[in-house]
């Protein structure tokens, strides 16, 4: 097919083979400067269900250069994706049966395409052009079971309806002042907070049951919540003289575990609440909650890397320059790959 070339990319200048120190795994000498050489592509990892693939998509933004790959993590050693064009947020995704999902524009026709791709092969298995179906695709991966629809009036309410589409119901609800809305990723159920005179009530909704449930309440400021994937945990914060984390059941809202001088938290990705990250003092920390631990991420500088816990309890880690893996207690193990030089510009 001219318009998707899957080709194996041998060891070489573009990639880890010539940068990675193989004593240490680490990062080797860097790569010589260039006045007229650009940055670095900009890197996005996406790690396959099953855990064995990770596929990675760069960009250059001025130029809308874009290129992907499929990295093994067992041995690292990259399949390039030729000629893949920025068609959409979703250009690289994953399906549930551990296909890569490509979106690419055909060079001769110049209409969208859909490839699913066999990672041990990078070879096309399934396309489609039906721009229906690959809406549908688009959609099944990143939309949420219900739709919500708001207006607020002029006494300061909020009006929200949820939609569950599958199952055809909705629910009504209504907040005062400062409020937010989430949704489980639970079917039929979401987080909603509605301030009155300096308190934040914090609540909960489920359509299955039909009940809504105040979980908190509150008079600290900046309030903030994150529901755990598997939409059983809450990773509470608040702000004040004394910033805290703690985390609640999101059924009740009973205390689970905390709270934390901490701020900034976040989960991370993977192992379903076992992880979160935040600040404490000047450093970034990781809390495994698992293990009742806490991990040292390094100073509170720049922006925050991204970061995936994979079942064997190591970490893979992406900067935007490179994607690395680390061991369990977040030591630097290799880089599985780093981010090519623009080698057009630089051999001028």
């Amino acid at each position: 097919m001219k318009n998707l070339h899957i080709v194996r990319a041998a060891l070489g200048a573009l990639y880890l083979g010539s940068v990675v120190s193989a004593s240490t795994g680490g990062l080797g000498s860097p790569m010589p400067a260039s006045a007229s050489t650009r940055e670095p592509m900009r890197l996005e990892a996406k790690l396959s269900p099953d855990g064995r693939w990770v596929a990675i998509h760069g960009s250059r933004g001025w130029s809308d250069e874009t290129r992907g790959w499929i990295v093994p993590l067992e041995n690292g050693v990259p399949i390039e994706l030729r000629d893949v064009q920025p068609n959409g947020s979703q250009t690289l995704a994953w399906d549930e049966h551990n296909l890569l999902r490509v979106e690419v524009v055909n060079q001769d026709a110049g209409i969208p395409e859909m490839h699913w791709l066999q990672p041990s092969t990078g070879e096309t298995v399934r396309l489609t052009r039906d721009r229906d179906a690959m809406r549908e695709q688009v959609r099944a991966a990143t939309a949420e079971w219900g739709t919500v629809s708001e207006r607020h009036v002029a006494d300061g309410r909020t009006l929200r309806i949820v939609r569950w589409s599958s199952e055809r119901t909705h629910v009504d609800l209504e907040s005062i002042g400062a409020s937010r809305l989430t949704l489980s990723t639970q079917p039929g159920s979401g987080f909603f907070t509605s301030t009155r005179e300096g308190v934040t009530f914090f609540s909960r909704f489920d359509m299955v049951a039909g009940t809504e449930r105040e979980l908190l309440q509150t008079i600290v400021p900046d309030f903030d919540w994150r529901v755990s994937a598997d939409g059983r945990k809450l990773l509470v914060s608040e702000g004040g003289l004394e910033p805290r984390a703690r985390i609640l059941d999101a059924a009740n809202g009973t205390l689970l575990d905390g709270p934390w001088l901490a701020t900034q938290p976040r989960w991370i990705e993977g192992c379903d609440g076992r992880y979160f990250a935040a600040v404490e003092g000047a450093h970034r920390v990781l809390f495994d909650l698992l293990r009742d631990r806490k991990l040292d991420l390094g100073g509170d500088e720049g922006a925050w890397p991204e970061i995936v816990a994979l079942e064997d309890g190591r970490f893979l880690v992406e900067n935007d320059r490179e994607v690395a893996l680390f061991n369990a207690d977040f030591r630097r193990e290799r880089c599985l790959f780093y981010a090519p030089p623009d080698t057009s510009v630089a051999a001028r």
